[in-house]
């Protein structure tokens, strides 16, 4: 058995496609098709069901995937770490891009190339685990198996409000008192408004109107008056908005949590080291 027909294996599980997997793999769609068969008959068992749709894994084919995944992921990423690295893909949402755009470059001048941007951060880890990207920051999710990650730093909210709104009279307000007026949030798939939602339900109390929009309209959205939102602190500290005022919490009821991952051990510590450096940690 050969390195490869496990790799292939993989892809097109992954993938659902013989076509994708072909393009992801570099190589022609009959020639992954001939390493599938081989593969199959040289286990003893059907891996995948085949129909227009694409591939779909057989309940051997999910067992084998489910055991066979983790150690070919720790096996590339061992390998990783005793390579020459030339440089590191970086990924990063479009929130914190303006203060991670690299500047970065690591340890022997490798270079550290903010490469992608993603609006939801999680998408990252998939990336990694695929070879697509070495290193990212994930918010609020501390680990995954087969991947190296480190705590960043939490972060506070705060509330956008514009100049006018009757919240602007206070100097703290509590998520309660927010959730009684119109709100304009990110998309429904985001983390921040499953935040808001689950606030929603716990305090019983329902925004008068809630509008979800792309990530790059939100400030325009709240400084005509359609509603508030929140943004991380970080974006706010080097920025002047006209029309909109910044409030705090009481307390620390909206938070996030920033955590940076990389594919290897090594990749780690040179991200990690470069941002202190860079102090943006």
């Amino acid at each position: 058995m050969r390195f490869s027909s496990i790799e292939y294996f993989i892809a097109v599980a992954e993938h659902g496609s013989l076509s994708r997997a072909a393009n992801h793999l570099y190589i022609t769609q009959p020639a992954l098709s001939k390493q599938i068969k081989l593969f199959e008959k040289e286990l003893g068992y059907k891996h995948f069901i085949r129909s227009h749709q694409g591939m779909t894994l057989t309940e051997s084919g999910k067992l084998l995937y489910k055991d066979i995944q983790p150690i070919l992921l720790a096996l590339k990423n061992k390998i990783k770490e005793h390579s020459k690295i030339e440089k590191i893909r970086f990924g990063v949402s479009p929130f914190l891009a303006t203060y991670y755009l690299p500047e970065l470059e690591g340890e022997n001048r490798i270079p550290i190339e903010l490469t992608i941007t993603r609006e939801e951060c999680f998408e990252f880890i998939s990336m990694i685990e695929l070879g697509e990207i070495d290193s990212a920051i994930v918010q609020d999710y501390p680990n995954h198996s087969g991947l190296f990650s480190k705590f960043l730093y939490e972060e506070e909210f705060k509330i956008v409000v514009p100049n006018g709104h009757p919240l602007t009279t206070k100097n703290s307000v509590t998520i309660s008192e927010c959730l009684k007026y119109p709100h304009v949030l990110p998309p429904i798939e985001s983390r921040l408004y499953e935040n808001v939602q689950s606030f929603i339900e716990e305090k019983g109390i329902h925004p008068e109107k809630l509008i979800s929009v792309p990530y790059p309209l939100i400030i325009d959205y709240v400084s005509k008056g359609y509603g508030i939102t929140y943004l991380p602190s970080l974006m706010i500290q080097d920025h002047h908005y006209h029309n909109l005022k910044f409030i705090r919490f009481k307390d620390k009821e909206l938070i996030r949590k920033l955590y940076l991952f990389a594919s290897s051990q090594r990749i780690l510590d040179i991200v990690w080291n470069q941002l202190n450096n860079n102090s943006h940690i």
